[in-house]
């Protein structure tokens, strides 16, 4: 289980509601509930994504991750309809080609980090492969932020709001997210 899945939810969630947001013990039961049952990030980024503008639209606010549970699973589903009723062959099945397309984005920026994502698809299984990538993603963020120190000052700044307990992971979550977005970075994700 990595801790970089929880913290992308709980700082994208928090951005998204415009306020410091701290997780309480539900909030962590249903993000391990997804975890567990190998929603990827993305799917639940977009899924709080679409909960939020639906109830922007309305006025209304939300609270806690709860009202984004039932948009998440109706998402993973569709997806893995989608998946299961194409002739594409998914990346638990096939991550070369994902991977490939990770490599291509990444290459401009470090070569060394796009051949060892395209060594990847020599381990065996997905999740093997959605672990390595978190590592590799982390490391990616820790060589390029060598460059760009803003970008940790920025984080710190976004993070401020937050109780100390959370604040670290707060700040570490901002961080990779500026650092995506200033390299034009996909998430490293099979997903």
């Amino acid at each position: 289980m990595s801790a970089d899945y929880f913290q992308e939810i709980e700082s994208h969630f928090a951005q998204r509601r415009g306020t410091p947001f701290i997780v309480n013990a539900k909030d962590w039961a249903l993000m391990k509930g997804w975890n567990e049952a190998g929603i990827p990030l993305p799917v639940v980024i977009e899924a709080i994504d679409a909960v939020f503008d639906k109830q922007d639209a309305k006025g209304r606010k939300v609270n806690g991750l709860s009202f984004c549970k039932h948009a998440v699973k109706e998402l993973w589903d569709e997806r893995r309809e989608l998946q299961a009723g194409s002739e594409e062959i998914s990346p638990e099945q096939n991550p070369v080609p994902r991977l490939e397309a990770l490599a291509d984005a990444v290459v401009r920026v470090s070569p060394e980090f796009a051949t060892r994502i395209r060594e990847l698809a020599a381990e065996k299984t997905a999740p093997r492969i959605e672990e390595k990538l978190i590592d590799l993603e982390q490391q990616l963020v820790e060589a390029l932020l060598e460059n760009a120190p803003d970008l940790s000052v920025e984080a710190r700044q976004l993070a401020t709001g937050a109780d100390e307990k959370t604040r670290a992971r707060t700040e570490q979550a901002h961080l990779r997210r500026l650092v995506r977005e200033r390299f034009e970075l996909p998430r490293l994700t099979l997903f």
